[in-house]
């Protein structure tokens, strides 16, 4: 869904991809700078720091858009930057949602404990399912892509939980799951379709 407003987003980041060309700043170190943010992320939301943490995803997602921006603007695009991309993406996840299961763990109030550890756990797996359907289907020549809740859709779930606290981030962790394992099966049907079988 979100997807239709890359067009708008890649506008406004324009000149700040602009301004990093005449930097000279690489594709690379601004998807690795991501996945550093990332992780600072989420080691504040371990910390009970969720607040601050929405801040450091907002910044660390603008360097995760501008990355292919930059290279397209600066005519870097190679093979292993996208595949670095992809792999950051998922990294980037990873650690934002490990984040929140170290708090669930450790410092959750026991009402949330369970709950907040369980949706955790589906929200990685079934995360990584929706992106490596995909992956899956270009490495063989099947295009496969689009759904209910991609990447971009679950980051901001993911930033709006962290704004609203622990107790709803585990009703949000909780939806993200059941929209992620539908976008699941949504990609498996459209593999099936355009497999010819």
């Amino acid at each position: 869904m979100v997807e239709r407003l890359k067009p708008a987003y890649n506008r406004l980041l324009l000149p700040i991809a602009r301004q990093c060309v005449k930097l000279g700043l690489q594709p690379n170190y601004l998807t690795l700078t991501g996945v550093i943010l990332f992780s600072i992320s989420g080691w504040f939301v371990f910390r009970g720091h969720w607040a601050f943490a929405a801040g450091v995803v907002v910044i660390g997602s603008t360097a995760d858009g501008l990355d292919g921006l930059l290279a397209r603007l600066s005519n870097k695009k190679t093979l292993f930057g996208a595949i670095l991309d992809s792999v950051c993406d998922r990294f980037t996840e990873i650690v934002l949602l490990f984040g929140l299961l170290g708090f669930y763990l450790a410092r959750s109030p026991a009402p949330l404990h369970g709950k907040g550890i369980l949706f955790c756990y589906t929200a990685i797996t079934l995360s990584l399912m929706v992106s490596y359907v995909k992956a899956r289907c270009e490495g063989m020549g099947i295009t496969c892509s689009g759904g209910l809740l991609q990447r971009p859709e679950r980051l901001i779930l993911l930033g709006l939980g962290l704004l609203f606290g622990p107790t709803v981030m585990v009703w949000i962790l909780g939806s993200l799951s059941a929209l992620a394992g539908i976008t699941v099966l949504q990609r498996v049907t459209l593999a099936y379709r355009n497999a010819g079988n």
